[in-house]
């Protein structure tokens, strides 16, 4: 889908930017690239990119297919979690192919890549699933694991893995071979989002708003209550060490690792993802992408 220029954004978008596009459903996953190119993943039709800051968007594929994540592998690789399995792009997002070979459950809600090469996927009843083939197959890595509803995923920079299952977090610290539940002063709700600041620190989105752990997940405090809304889809944290959150209504940033958040922008909308690369943060939700520089 392409469009000739920027659209004016509602007179609380707080600097956003409302692009001209993608018009293929709320967006649930966005990706930033350093040079400021944007994957938007859509509720039902597919994924869309734009190379220009959002004026012009194309669809690279996946019609009437519901896309919730992106990782970036190695060189131009990138896997993208669907309900329809994992799906792997080798020309940055252009066209995508199904890598979903051993998997009993499909409906992948996250997705992300170990310094080791191994790919990650979170499932909605399946738990976790690994490939070492570049997604070329798949296998289940639930050990410790009970209930097996699977939400989020974040490598650490330690090389450990997080995983947000159920009502818990779990950690792995042998490439998914065995999980232990973190979830010292967590509240047993779902976690949507998991994100890593500079110092290592870990912050979960939950539907009760922003949790940090300063100890590799063995004990979480919550921050800031400042939400309007309490429940977080997404986060990403910027180059500054800024947290950004999204939320049913609109954004907010935490400029101190969370201890008082501040509405920053689109109160009107609401936020399913977050993007940032190339000092360009994206937000996303519906209707379409708003940016920021």
């Amino acid at each position: 889908m392409a469009g000739s220029a920027f659209q004016p954004a509602a007179a609380d978008s707080g600097n956003w930017n409302h692009t001209d596009g993608p018009y293929g459903g709320s967006v649930q996953a966005l990706h930033v690239a350093q040079n400021g190119s944007i994957l938007a993943g859509t509720l039902g039709q597919g994924v869309f990119f734009s190379t220009d800051g959002g004026e012009n968007w194309l669809q690279s594929g996946l019609d009437n297919v519901s896309v919730f994540d992106f990782a970036r592998g190695s060189g131009d690789t990138f896997f993208a979690a669907t309900q329809n399995g994992v799906y792997r792009s080798d020309n940055n997002g252009r066209s995508w192919r199904r890598t979903s070979q051993g998997m009993d459950e499909v409906r992948v809600q996250s997705v992300a890549v170990h310094e080791s090469g191994r790919v990650f996927a979170a499932t909605l009843v399946g738990g976790i699933y690994v490939s070492d083939n570049n997604g070329s197959s798949w296998s289940q890595a639930n050990e410790g694991i009970s209930l097996k509803f699977g939400y989020a995923l974040q490598v650490h920079p330690n090389g450990s893995v997080f995983a947000g299952v159920t009502n818990r977090i779990y950690r792995s610290e042998d490439g998914g071979g065995q999980w232990l539940p973190m979830d010292t002063d967590f509240p047993h709700v779902r976690t949507n989002a998991i994100a890593v600041n500079a110092d290592g620190a870990l912050f979960a989105a939950t539907q009760y708003g922003v949790y940090r752990s300063d100890d590799a997940g063995q004990s979480w405090q919550a921050t800031g209550t400042q939400f309007a809304d309490a429940e977080v889809y997404d986060l990403v944290i910027t180059q500054d060490n800024t947290i950004v959150a999204a939320t049913r209504e609109g954004v907010y940033t935490s400029t101190d690792s969370g201890a008082s958040w501040e509405a920053d922008g689109l109160s009107d909308h609401p936020v399913y993802s977050l993007g940032y690369g190339g000092g360009v943060l994206a937000a996303g939700g519906n209707p379409g992408v708003f940016v920021r520089n």
